[in-house]
């Protein structure tokens, strides 16, 4: 089977607040616009969303609403209601806390958690596995073979 390289994004990436973003990286058995398409359509059987400028949900929801996660600045918290509607189709969201008294989760988790809300509504083969960028450096990195700095001269304050 094909496989697909795909990068899931959360914060600000287009750096027009508060600047703040990390992707995650997978390689995936369907390409992107299935996984796409999975997530509205997981949106709209759930009535939950981790977007705010568009409805997927199809109920209209509203600015500030308790069925958006992780929508505002500062807000990282899942409102029990989220919870509850995440358990009812087998996302019990208190996994991926990284504390469950504050409900405190790193992006990680949440990249996780979104890719299983994904996975709602993406054929019961779909697979993905995270994949790190760390190359071998080729100099420098305190690499024992050729720790140097190449093109130190090339910029310029």
């Amino acid at each position: 089977m094909e496989q697909y390289k795909v990068k899931l994004t959360l914060g600000d990436w287009s750096e027009d607040g508060h600047g703040h973003y990390d992707s995650y990286k997978y390689i995936s058995n369907y390409p992107v616009d299935m996984i796409q398409q999975a997530y509205k359509d997981s949106c709209r059987k759930t009535g939950l969303s981790f977007n705010h400028n568009e409805d997927y949900t199809g109920l209209g929801l509203r600015h500030r609403s308790l069925m958006q996660i992780w929508t505002e600045y500062q807000s990282c918290e899942i409102s029990k209601e989220a919870c509850k509607i995440l358990k009812k189709y087998g996302i019990d969201a208190t996994e991926y806390f990284d504390d469950i008294d504050d409900q405190c989760i790193s992006t990680e988790g949440a990249a996780a958690l979104i890719m299983d809300f994904i996975g709602l509504s993406m054929p019961q083969d779909w697979s993905y596995k995270p994949v790190k960028d760390d190359f071998e450096a080729i100099n420098g990195w305190w690499n024992g073979n050729l720790n140097v700095q190449f093109g130190y001269g090339l910029y310029v304050d």
